[in-house]
C-alpha cells in the first residue's frame, strides 16, 4: 500500500500537527485538531449472509504476509538512544474515554521500564482516522506511536486510510477479546434473548456516513437484525467514550455497543450498575471468550451471543464480524518500517512493564480495564492473519455492512 496516496488529505494532517503542536507544550497536551474525515470500519469475514442479503462475488486471496523479520544490532545502545529524548503517544480520541485514560497513565509510568527513562507525552489528534495516518507516515525510529482502542483493521478500508495493519509495527497489545452491549434503565428487557421479536426500539450511536464507515457497530445490529431485535443507529459526528457516557445520559441514545468500558463503569460512574442505572445486555466478546463481573456487579448476567447462534452459517458471519474488533483492544502501534533495534526495546519495555505486577494493577485501577497481554511479535503475527483472513472475505462483510446500513442507519 502506498504510504502517500493522497497528498492532499497529509498535506492536510501536516496543517494539523502543527496546530497540534503548537498548542500542546507540557506534558500531556490534549489538543484536538478535527479534521473533516470521519473514521472507518472493522470487521472479519467468513460466512453465509443473511436471509435477503445477495451473495457477494468473493475477493481474491490475500497473498499471506509474514511479520517483519528484521534483526536487531547486538551492539545498539538502547539507553543512550532514548536518553534525553522525548516520546509522542498518540491518541486518536477526545480527553476523558478509556484510550485516553490508559495513554496517560502510560506517559506516566512506561518510560522507567524504558532504556533512558525518555520523557512520553499524550497528543489527542481527532478523527482516529488522521491520527492513524499520522502514525503511518512518521519515521520509524520510535519516538511516535500511538495507543489505539481497535486493531484497526476495519478502518483500512476507508478511501482515506493510508495505512495497512499488515504493515505497522505492533509493539504490544495490553487488552483485547472482550465487547458488551449495554442497555439504560428505561430499556424493559433484561438480557439479550428478552428481546427477541420485541418490540420496544434499542437505540445506538455511531460515526457512520457510509455503509464502510460502520465498523464495529455491525456486531450490535447483525446480532438485532438476525434476531428481530428493534433498532435505530444514529449517525453522529464523534462517537468516542467521552461522547458516548454523555449521549446515554442525556437520552440521545439508550444502549452502547463497547469494549473496556464494563469494567471502567464502577470508576467513570459509580454507582450506575449497582443501582441498575445501566445494564449488560449482551457478551458480544470474541468466541471462546466470555466476559467476567465488574466492581459492582461480581457475575456478568446475560449469555454470550455465540451461545444463541444454531448454525454454522451463523457462527461462521459471527466470527468474522467480531474478529476485527476483538482481536486486540488497547494497543500500542508504530509506523511501518521501525527500526528494529527501537522495536525491540519498546517491546521489551512493554513487556517488562505488563509483567510487573504493580504496574498492571495500577493501570487496571486507573483506567478499569482489564489487561489481557500479548507480546509484541506475537501480536504482529496475530495482527496479520487476522487482516488476511479479513481481506480475503471482504465482499461478503461489504454486503453485510449496506444491509445493516439500509435497515438501521438513521
Amino acid at each position: 500500500m502506498l504510504r502517500f496516496k493522497k497528498a492532499a488529505v497529509l498535506a492536510l494532517l501536516g496543517a494539523v500537527l502543527a496546530v497540534v503542536l503548537a498548542a500542546c507544550g507540557g506534558d500531556d497536551p490534549t489538543a484536538t485538531p478535527r479534521p473533516t474525515n470521519t473514521p472507518a470500519p472493522e470487521p472479519t469475514p467468513t460466512a453465509t449472509l443473511a436471509p435477503g442479503v445477495p451473495t457477494p462475488t468473493p475477493a481474491p486471496p490475500t497473498p499471506t504476509r509474514a511479520a517483519p523479520t528484521a534483526t536487531p544490532t547486538p551492539s545498539f545502545d538502547a539507553e543512550a538512544y532514548f536518553k534525553g529524548k522525548t516520546i509522542r503517544l498518540m491518541v486518536g480520541y477526545n480527553p476523558g474515554g478509556g484510550t485516553d485514560s490508559q495513554g496517560r497513565f502510560m506517559s506516566r509510568h512506561l518510560p522507567k521500564f524504558i532504556p533512558g527513562n525518555p520523557r512520553m507525552i499524550v497528543t489527542n489528534m481527532t478523527p482516529n482516522l488522521s491520527q492513524r495516518n499520522f502514525v503511518w507516515n512518521q519515521d520509524g525510529d520510535g519516538l511516535i506511536f500511538s495507543l489505539e482502542a481497535t486493531a484497526g483493521i476495519f478502518d483500512q478500508i476507508n478511501d482515506l486510510a493510508d495505512w495497512d495493519m499488515r504493515e505497522v509495527s505492533m509493539i504490544a497489545v495490553t487488552s483485547g477479546k472482550d465487547a458488551i452491549w449495554m442497555v439504560w434503565n428505561t430499556v424493559p428487557y433484561k438480557c439479550g434473548p428478552d428481546a427477541h421479536g420485541g418490540d420496544h426500539q434499542l437505540v445506538l450511536g455511531t460515526s457512520a456516513p457510509t455503509p464502510a464507515d460502520l465498523g464495529s457497530q455491525i456486531a450490535p445490529a447483525w446480532y438485532a437484525d438476525t434476531f428481530r431485535i428493534p433498532l435505530k443507529i444514529r449517525n453522529l459526528a464523534s462517537a468516542g467514550s467521552a461522547e458516548q457516557y454523555i449521549m446515554i445520559e442525556r437520552g440521545d441514545t439508550n444502549s452502547w455497543y463497547t469494549s473496556t468500558v464494563w469494567g471502567q463503569m464502577p470508576r467513570k460512574r459509580p454507582g450506575w450498575v449497582s443501582s441498575g442505572t445501566i445494564r449488560a445486555f449482551m457478551d458480544m466478546s470474541f468466541p471462546g471468550y466470555r466476559l467476567q463481573g465488574n466492581e459492582e456487579q461480581p457475575e456478568f448476567p446475560c449469555p454470550n451471543v455465540e451461545e444463541l447462534l444454531t448454525t454454522d452459517a451463523q457462527k461462521s458471519i459471527w466470527a468474522s464480524i467480531t474478529g476485527p474488533r476483538t482481536y486486540a483492544s488497547k494497543n500500542l502501534i508504530g509506523p511501518p518500517g521501525m527500526d528494529p533495534n527501537v522495536l525491540k526495546a519498546l517491546r521489551d519495555a512493554v513487556t517488562a512493564a505488563m509483567n510487573d505486577e504493580k504496574f498492571v494493577a495500577d493501570m487496571e485501577a486507573f483506567t478499569g480495564i482489564t489487561s489481557n497481554f500479548t507480546p509484541g511479535e506475537q501480536a504482529q503475527k496475530e495482527l496479520i492473519e487476522t487482516t488476511n483472513s479479513f481481506l480475503d472475505n471482504k465482499a461478503t462483510i461489504d454486503a453485510i455492512q449496506a444491509d445493516i446500513f439500509e435497515k438501521y442507519v438513521k
